[in-house]
């Protein structure tokens, strides 16, 4: 069997969550006997290179609409993504992202080709306008799209005031996406559109629905807001991330009680407002000066003005040491350079998958309590789970990780590896047999979206 696997960035220029997963998933569907193909959009040049011994094919995000140049006609009438999938010769087709470059444009491409599709929800996008999945900015959301309440709650995420959100979700309809008054007064076009858009964002998630033969959701609560959406459950799979086994191998080292060293608490991720790198620099100015702590975050930032922001904060405090963007290929020794990780996400993470990286050396995890770090982490078992941006709570745990070592050693010693990238890949490879079954029974059919 060959799978091509579609992302809308890949290595080298991008490690993200999404691109380990490929990667690692790629290598291991070989013990399954299925083969594997990487095609990925690139704002650079169309390429074509091997990564780790995989085929990789970079396109254009417009490759969807230029037509093919094939020599001698060979593909008429395709588009240049078709005539990359139909030389790849996939059985089938694994969409991972839901971008302009990878997303519903191309899983119906693809369809069209007659290529049975497999589509797994890697971030909130698909179902939420501010791709966060928090309710006004404040708690989880059921995932629900509803045109009002969406509308009012992307209008509070653009800096509206609560009567002027409340306002614009009671507008009509209104599709002005296109005309002379976009054109004119983008912003506000934007702002009277809001319902007409989030009635769009709910037609592409039904699209998706009815072109991909399966859904996977790496988090139960994934499964539910599509469910809430009335995407029908038996197309959803659940199948949850896994930490590569570089990390199991490293395990060995389990922390014991040492009352003399210093703690370290580490950040790793982008430095970006939703990964909530600088909750964690305010909670270690609530914390005594006196303890013996220190915070290191790595990672780097897409938003320049963000990204300085953290640098202001940080220089203020001694104990905070910025270390910088860390390939992932030295993750595992960042990690093991650390006491427990700080996971302080602003959004619903589908994973992380730095969370399975560091439960599997036995590292404890701080997160906040939601999401797919809520169903990782045992508060009290093997990490502490809490609340969304309060800085002193976030505070009061660092000084226990500190105070506390007897518990810090025991969060450690209960963690337990209970899922390898061999589990995901056994699932996957399963899954994809039972597409291409039930394609062939009912002859290849193409749904229409």
């Amino acid at each position: 069997m060959r799978v091509v696997h579609c992302v809308g960035f890949y290595f080298p220029e991008s490690t993200g969550g999404t691109e380990v997963y490929v990667r690692d998933l790629t290598k291991a569907l070989l013990s399954h006997a299925v083969d594997g193909a990487i095609i990925a959009a690139t704002n650079g040049a169309a390429d074509r290179y091997q990564w780790q011994g995989f085929d990789v094919i970079r396109y254009r995000p417009d490759a969807i609409n230029a037509l093919a140049d094939s020599a001698g006609g060979r593909h008429p009438g395709i588009t240049a993504f078709q005539e990359i999938l139909s030389e790849t010769k996939p059985d089938l087709f694994h969409l991972h992202s839901w971008t302009t470059g990878a997303g519903l444009d191309h899983l119906r491409q693809a369809t069209e080709l007659g290529i049975p599709s497999v589509v797994t929800v890697h971030v909130p996008a698909a179902l939420c306008m501010r791709g966060t999945m928090l309710l006004d900015g404040t708690w989880p959301c059921d995932g629900r799209i509803d045109d009002k309440r969406c509308a009012r709650c992307f209008a509070l995420h653009r800096g509206l005031p609560r009567p002027a959100a409340w306002l614009v979700s009671r507008f009509p309809k209104w599709d002005l996406h296109g005309g002379e008054i976009s054109r004119i007064l983008p912003r506000a076009s934007a702002l009277l559109s809001i319902r007409a858009s989030a009635g769009h964002k709910a037609r592409k998630l039904h699209a998706m629905a009815a072109l991909s033969k399966r859904i996977v959701a790496p988090s139960q609560w994934v499964r539910a807001a599509l469910a809430a959406n009335a995407i029908p459950l038996h197309k959803i799979v659940v199948s949850a991330q896994a930490a590569s086994e570089t990390f199991s191998w490293r395990a060995a080292s389990r922390q014991k009680r040492d009352d003399g060293r210093e703690v370290v608490i580490g950040f790793l991720g982008r430095l970006v407002v939703e990964k909530g790198p600088d909750l964690i620099i305010r909670a270690m100015a609530h914390v005594s000066k006196n303890l013996p702590v220190r915070l290191r975050l790595a990672g780097a930032g897409g938003e320049p003005t963000y990204e300085r922001r953290i640098r202001r904060l940080a220089a203020r405090d001694p104990r905070i040491e910025l270390v910088g963007l860390v390939e992932h290929e030295q993750v595992s020794r960042f990690l093991e350079s650390i006491d427990v990780l700080a996971v302080p996400s602003r959004y619903m993470e589908t994973g992380p998958l730095v969370v399975q990286e560091a439960q599997a050396l036995g590292i404890p995890v701080m997160g906040a309590n939601l999401g797919g770090i809520a169903e990782r982490v045992r508060d009290g078992v093997d990490g502490w789970l809490l609340p969304l941006d309060d800085a002193r709570a976030w505070a009061e745990a660092i000084e226990e990780a500190v105070n506390d070592r007897d518990k810090l050693a025991r969060l450690s010693q209960n963690m337990h590896r209970n899922r390898t990238v061999d589990d995901v890949a056994s699932e996957m490879a399963s899954l994809y047999r039972n597409v291409l079954a039930e394609s062939a029974v009912s002859g290849g059919e193409r749904p229409s979206a």
